[in-house]
């Protein structure tokens, strides 16, 4: 997206532990595609998890989760369909100002608390305890998270509004991107079909 640049003054903390990886309960510190070492200061990456909650049982379940070099975030997206990648951008700029988010939260008396970024979805507004599967995105620098015009969560009901705007074409490369790094099985992988945030 054409959004202005941004030049960090403090806006960074240390990764908090929702963003840490379930697997180890640490930072991710590799790369899913190019397996490069993240955690040094000046190694940009993405963290995108996918939540489901039950709220019956008090519970929820990450889903996938992973951690994913700029490099090879922007290679990826370079093999989606031009199409897809126009209509999702003028998506998010129809809803939301992304500029005037990050001004509003950074103005707040306690600015980089992660639950305020992450309190109701970019697009609809839900807030994220009425969500019951949402996405969250995230931009980190070694071992810290960065408050840019992320992070954000994104609800189901925002992913399946972003899903209709996908050609054939994106829709197979991010098929093909869950079954090579997450094999999820059927009934996951139908339901998370194309559903990577940061295109």
């Amino acid at each position: 997206m054409d959004l202005p640049a941004l030049q960090l003054g403090h806006e960074f903390e240390p990764i908090p532990k929702e963003l840490h990886s379930m697997a180890t309960g640490q930072p991710f510190d590799t790369c899913l595609t190019c397996h490069c070492h993240l955690l040094q200061d000046g190694v940009g990456y993405l963290v995108e998890k996918a939540v489901r909650v039950y709220p019956d049982a008090g519970v929820q379940d990450v889903i996938f989760e992973y951690a994913m070099c700029l490099t090879c975030a922007q290679q990826l997206r370079e093999e989606l369909s031009v199409e897809s990648r126009q209509r999702i951008e003028a998506f998010f700029k129809e809803r939301v100002d992304l500029v005037a988010r990050r001004e509003a939260l950074l103005s707040l008396p306690d600015p980089l608390r992660l639950d305020n970024w992450l309190a109701h979805c970019l697009v609809t507004g839900t807030p994220r305890s009425a969500c019951t599967e949402y996405q969250i995105c995230a931009q980190c620098d070694g071992g810290d998270l960065l408050y840019t015009y992320m992070p954000y969560f994104l609800s189901a009901q925002a992913m399946d509004q972003m899903q209709e705007l996908i050609s054939p074409h994106t829709r197979q490369i991010l098929d093909d991107f869950m079954d090579t790094h997450f094999g999820l099985p059927p009934e996951l992988r139908a339901l998370l079909q194309d559903r990577l945030v940061f295109l």
